[in-house]
């Protein structure tokens, strides 16, 4: 999800993990979906595997503290960076219907930041907002000591959701509360096998596979003669920010020039700007535009949409691009809203479903790799 003051859209999506039993050294995958998990010896280092939860929620399970460890449902957003869980305190309408709330009372390990207030907005309207303080966690079976997080007892009514908190993995924390990012945690404590993460989002129709690898990447997943990497730009503000080469709409190119996007797993859709989404649904026949920024479209076409980055071009499946919100009415992937710049877009599930994704820290880069099962 993108925070407000970075200027750009939030849609949630969410992951679900299980927790591995933590023997340095291990590879921990995450399944992006409950159910039981391998690992590997690799190195002497650390990398985590969880299983996701699929389409619209891929979330995941994190354990808070020590003495009485608790565990979450947390959302893996690399459109923002700050962590933060629901706490007891929160009576908020948005957090009643929430089975766990964190209980700082029972967690040897919590310490209060004192006089430092956690807030985080984003531009669907979502805000959260408590107190900061620090504690252990554990991400598939791997502790991070001394992580700072938002203690939140404040949230909007929009945040009604199957998680009870947010784990952003942007390069840094660009929310404005001055976090280091868990991820970059175990970078910087040497921990990990490699300073990457990786994606596969499954789709919930076809039951594919859904998991988060910290640590590294899953080579059973993904064809590596495909691989290509793309450079984050400069300036970019701990985003996952990369640039695009051009789009594809049933094969008409768009001439992009000057163009970038953020890579975000916490959100559902391809998100551009007015002028451009105009643009790309001008190629495609009987698309309407409404207000809300969706565009409709005819639910029986097949259509041919593609995202070019590093000179490969990627293509989506119709089925995540021509989505059915009622009975024969279908809108496209593409929405439109104010991404803060002309030039920018915002990428989410819609279009990663179809591609595995790695998040190379250490080389401040995201690749792309063909689908193992496609």
């Amino acid at each position: 999800m993108r925070v407000l003051h970075i200027f750009t859209f939030a849609i949630a999506i969410f992951l679900s993990v299980d927790a591995l039993p933590y023997d340095k050294p291990i590879v921990l995958t995450i399944p992006l979906k409950p159910k039981s998990i391998t690992h590997r010896r690799i190195s002497r280092r650390a990398i985590g595997t969880m299983p996701l939860h699929q389409d619209k929620a891929y979330y995941g399970q994190i354990t808070f503290g020590t003495g009485t460890p608790q565990n979450f449902d947390i959302q893996f957003d690399t459109g923002s960076g700050a962590l933060f869980v629901v706490g007891k305190n929160c009576t908020a309408p948005a957090c009643n219907h929430m089975p766990n709330k964190y209980d700082p009372d029972v967690d040897k390990s919590f310490s209060l930041i004192v006089g430092k207030h956690f807030g985080i907005k984003y531009v669907d309207g979502t805000e959260a907002q408590g107190d900061s303080g620090k504690t252990t966690i554990v991400i598939a079976g791997i502790p991070v000591e001394a992580q700072e997080f938002g203690l939140v007892d404040e949230v909007t009514d929009n945040f009604k959701h199957s998680y009870e908190g947010v784990m952003g993995m942007e390069i840094s924390d660009s929310s404005g509360n001055q976090q280091t990012t868990p991820i970059t945690n175990l970078i910087n404590n040497n921990t990990l096998d490699k300073p990457q993460f990786s994606f596969l989002l499954g789709r919930e129709d076809d039951q594919s596979p859904s998991e988060l690898i910290i640590g590294g990447s899953n080579p059973d997943r993904y064809r590596n003669d495909s691989l290509t990497f793309t450079h984050v730009v400069d300036n970019n503000f701990g985003a996952w920010e990369i640039p695009i080469d051009d789009c594809i709409v049933d094969g008409i190119y768009l001439n992009l020039e000057g163009h970038t996007v953020y890579v975000d797993t916490g959100a559902e859709y391809i998100v551009m700007p007015i002028n451009d989404a105009r643009e790309f649904y001008s190629n495609i026949p009987n698309a309407v535009e409404y207000p809300n920024g969706f565009f409709t479209i005819d639910c029986e076409e097949e259509y041919e949409v593609g995202l070019a980055f590093s000179g490969t071009t990627w293509y989506m499946d119709s089925r995540d691009f021509a989505i059915e919100v009622s009975e024969n009415v279908c809108i496209g992937a593409v929405i439109s809203s104010n991404t803060g710049s002309e030039t920018k877009w915002i990428i989410g599930s819609a279009f990663l479903k179809n591609v595995y994704t790695i998040f190379d820290q250490g080389n401040r880069q995201v690749g792309f790799a063909q689908l193992r099962y496609s």
